[in-house]
């Protein structure tokens, strides 16, 4: 028997806003993301607020903002009762990614919008699941069958397949099909021929350099302004790409020896490298198996400091490198540090 399918972008459509969208199967309603940004701004949240009663279930892709931002508002002010479904790495990343951004605004400013109690109460109602894991979602008369994969961008990043008898829709948003150090790519090849595809073309028509030479000319252009006496400052994400670039940069600092301090600043600094020190199996094979032969962990960093307050980085003498989360470097005093960074 044929469903009746109908998907509506609440936000996230024909721009590059939060992705948040509503998936009908005849009566069952699944939120596919989500997602606010750091702005915070209610308005974006109106169309959700419409529907946000009749959600049966919610569907994370990633753990970040981008995809995930909007739930604690959205369980803590708007009501939203539905169980959430993501996998093991979204749930704990995503409360890195909201801790730092919560806490981030607070320091700078009474912030009102949500509170960490909403933080927790999302995460509350979170499903955890493993790739591959098959789970079924019921209500409203129907049964469906949801299966998390591998989407290669964020760890725990996931392609989402939705199938109800013998409709199958895919949700494929922010994948990647190329190797990294830390991630494998996604599977998404895999999945083909379903009755619905949804995802995106964001990157469509840029052309991108292989990782070789894309990681040789950004070391290039780290290690050339530390030789010249100046400072770097890097704006990273709080749980998700700064993995790769916190990777690169320890292997590198190991290789050459360097002395020069590599810094990793944010609100959750160390929780977020624990909890990736525990989430190998979420990786790619490469760290598995050097894991598993030589009990190596890339994660437990030769070079990289971990720190949670600006004071910290300045106790670290010049030049050096630091990564600091952009929530934030929005937030502080960051933006002081530039022009004692430049050389000219």
């Amino acid at each position: 028997m044929t469903s009746i399918i109908k998907f509506s972008p609440l936000c996230g459509a024909y721009n590059e806003d939060p992705l948040c969208y509503l998936l009908e199967i005849d009566e069952y309603r699944i939120l596919l993301d989500c997602g606010w940004n750091d702005d915070y701004d209610v308005q974006l949240l109106k169309p959700l607020k419409r529907v946000v009663g009749k959600i049966n279930a919610v569907l994370i892709s990633h753990p970040d903002l981008h995809h995930l931002g909007a739930l604690p508002y959205a369980v803590g002010k708007l009501g939203l009762k539905a169980k959430i479904i993501g996998t093991i790495p979204v749930y704990k990343m995503g409360q890195m990614f909201m801790y730092d951004a919560y806490q981030s605004r607070q320091n700078s400013e009474e912030f009102t919008v949500f509170n960490l109690d909403d933080v927790d109460a999302a995460f509350d109602n979170f499903v955890q699941l493993k790739y591959s894991q098959r789970y079924t979602l019921s209500g409203k008369g129907i049964k469906l069958e949801i299966t998390p994969y591998a989407a290669g961008h964020l760890i725990g990043g996931t392609i989402w397949k939705i199938k109800r008898e013998t409709d199958e829709i895919i949700y494929a948003v922010d994948y990647n099909h190329k190797k990294e150090r830390h991630l494998s790519p996604t599977i998404l090849e895999t999945l083909t021929q379903p009755t619905l595809l949804i995802t995106d073309a964001l990157n469509a028509l840029n052309s991108q350099d292989s990782r070789g030479n894309r990681d040789s000319l950004l070391i290039e252009s780290i290690t050339s302004t530390l030789r010249a006496g100046g400072n770097v400052l890097l704006p990273v994400d709080t749980a998700g790409r700064v993995l790769e670039l916190l990777v690169i940069l320890d292997q590198h600092w190991s290789h050459f020896h360097y002395s020069y301090p590599l810094l990793f600043l944010n609100n959750v600094a160390y929780n977020t490298i624990e909890f990736a020190k525990s989430q190998l199996e979420w990786m790619s094979e490469a760290i598995m198996n050097k894991f598993i032969s030589h009990r190596e962990n890339c994660f437990q960093f030769s070079n990289v400091k971990l720190c949670h307050k600006t004071s910290e980085v300045n106790e670290f003498p010049s030049p050096k490198i630091s990564l600091w989360s952009g929530v934030l470097m929005q937030r502080t005093e960051s933006s002081s540090l530039i022009p004692a960074a430049l050389v000219l």
